[in-house]
């Protein structure tokens, strides 16, 4: 009899790769589990072979929910911040107003919908894995279980990192069948993406300069020489969590990445595939205080600040494996075979 997998953002790029994966194989079914049923993603999924329901992880009536997990033999769980942030920080800058409460706003939402399905879960007879996707806390994730007003500037790894901790220290039964993935950077990560200058351009220091058109410039506020390991999400995912439900024990906790190296080292990749040169692929050094000066925001600066002083892929968290010491790792292309797939010029508009 096959088994079910629960798949939690199931039309997103995490979900949707571990759909997709968990389809292509020999005794597992698929449930995957949206907002939006007749979405084209979602009907995708279900011309794929999946079967596909609708709940809204973040109701306070969980009785969609636990329809939607019943019979679960494993649940991949994700969510998004960024859908709930991005709206409130527009509405909040359009008023004139400070971001910063978008993220308190966000953090809560997240929480609440990964708690609602840890809650779940926890009763569900049939589990034997919930998989969940995290990042690293940078504050020490128990300081949002015992102190629900604590503050940072850095919720997203927060929010993400909140549901390991409540479900460690709060659902014992449940931690018992518990992994935990962390995905590195994704590939199309913005602050690894060039721009292309325009004739004048401002600076880290904020001054003008006039530099000649046609130039890729890599802005970020990553020091040059710090591992950056990064992943395809929309591919990798799938592979790497298939690993954690059928190889690995639970418990496993993954950083999960297709290849391992610096800022600089992506830089040289982008030149090489595209055939510019240092002379026309720059990289220009700027602080995470000057990017938020220019509208960026701390939400996300903030982890750059961290990775900077820690070097902290590199460093790792303790307990983590890498992906070679998987008992048996997927074949993944590294960052370079990646970016010989891919159309830069859309990429850098945005577009891809």
């Amino acid at each position: 009899m096959s088994k079910l997998i629960v798949v939690t953002g199931a039309t997103g790029n995490q979900g949707g790769s571990v759909a997709a994966t968990f389809l292509g194989l020999s005794g597992w079914r698929v449930r995957g589990i949206t907002r939006n049923p007749d979405s084209a993603k979602a009907q995708a999924l279900k011309a794929a072979g999946a079967e596909v329901v609708r709940a809204d992880l973040g109701d306070s009536d969980t009785a969609a929910l636990r329809a939607a997990l019943d019979g679960a033999h494993a649940i991949f769980l994700n969510t998004d911040f960024w859908e709930t942030y991005r709206p409130a920080a527009a509405t909040l800058l359009s008023a004139g107003k400070d971001p910063a409460a978008a993220g308190r706003l966000a953090f809560d939402h997240e929480t609440k919908c990964r708690k609602n399905v840890a809650d779940v879960a926890a009763t569900l007879p049939t589990l034997e894995r919930l998989v969940v996707s995290s990042l690293t806390s940078i504050v020490g994730g128990s300081l949002f279980l015992s102190d629900p007003h604590a503050t940072t500037r850095a919720f997203h790894p927060e929010a993400k990192n909140w549901a390991v901790e409540y479900i460690e220290t709060q659902l014992p039964a449940l931690a018992a069948k518990l992994s935990v993935i962390v995905p590195c950077a994704y590939n199309t990560n913005r602050l690894m993406v060039p721009r292309r200058a325009t004739p004048t351009a401002t600076t880290a220091t904020t001054t003008t300069t006039t530099t000649p058109a046609g130039i890729y410039q890599f802005v970020s506020p990553l020091k040059i020489d710090i591992h950056l390991p990064t992943i395809d999400p929309a591919t990798g995912t799938g592979a790497f969590v298939r690993c954690l439900v059928e190889d690995e024990p639970a418990g496993t906790k993954l950083l999960a990445y297709d290849s391992n190296q610096t800022l600089g080292d992506l830089v040289d990749v982008f030149r090489r595939v595209t055939g510019t040169n240092e002379a026309t692929a720059v990289v220009v050094p700027v602080s995470t205080a000057a990017l938020v000066r220019m509208g960026q925001s701390w939400v996300v600066l903030a982890t750059v600040d961290y990775i900077n002083e820690h070097d902290a892929y590199e460093r790792g968290e303790p307990g983590f494996v890498r992906p070679h010491q998987l008992q048996h790792p997927p074949a993944r292309p590294s960052y370079e075979d990646w970016a010989r797939t891919v159309d830069w010029e859309k990429l850098i508009a945005g577009e891809a």
